[in-house]
């Protein structure tokens, strides 16, 4: 009966040892307007990930900016995520940008399978502030495609999740059963 165990458990550890990660790349591709004014100052962009049905921040995915003090125009952001870990966004942060079009790619390896909304926060001093929203899904077996029409601070967007699979094994070696002497 102990040797069964044995058996049993070694394959439980082997099965657990492999399991699919997916690994979805996210692509934004985003236009800032050119924006006619004596007063034109480069936009601040925020682009965050919520959990589809929270009503909080997962994780900031990028936030352009040049100076600290003003991260708080972008509001919606700033309430979800800015205020409460400026420590963690730096690893993910750049100056802010003139009109242009721009892209950005993420692999998102840490996110699980399921609905999300993606969020996009442009906000500029003496202008507008404009928040775009699209829900996605994580972990899905086919590639998806999403464009936007944008407001005043961010013209159109497009949007492209494509899903990848991967097999990893946790373990290094494997579990051999042997059999138990009574």
């Amino acid at each position: 009966m102990r040797y069964y165990r044995r058996i049993i458990l070694s394959l439980l550890c082997g099965l657990a040892s492999l399991h699919m990660v997916h690994a979805d790349t996210l692509t934004v591709e985003l236009e800032l307007p050119v924006i006619r004014t004596p007063q034109y100052e480069a936009p601040f962009v925020a682009v965050w990930l919520e959990q589809k049905g929270q009503r909080r921040a997962l994780q900031t995915l990028s936030v352009w900016y040049n100076d600290k003090k003003w991260l708080k125009d972008l509001r919606r952001w700033w309430r979800k995520a800015g205020r409460y870990g400026e420590e963690n966004f730096d690893a993910v942060s750049s100056a802010s940008r003139v009109a242009g079009r721009y892209k950005e790619r993420w692999e998102l390896t840490d996110i699980a399978a399921g609905d999300y909304i993606l969020y996009l926060e442009a906000a500029r001093e003496h202008g507008d502030r404009t928040v775009l929203k699209q829900p996605i899904r994580f972990g899905a077996a086919q590639a998806q495609q999403f464009e936007l029409v944008g407001g005043k601070e961010i013209g159109a967007v497009s949007i492209q999740i494509k899903p990848t699979q991967v097999t990893q094994s946790t373990t290094e070696a494997q579990v051999q059963p042997q059999p138990v002497q009574e």
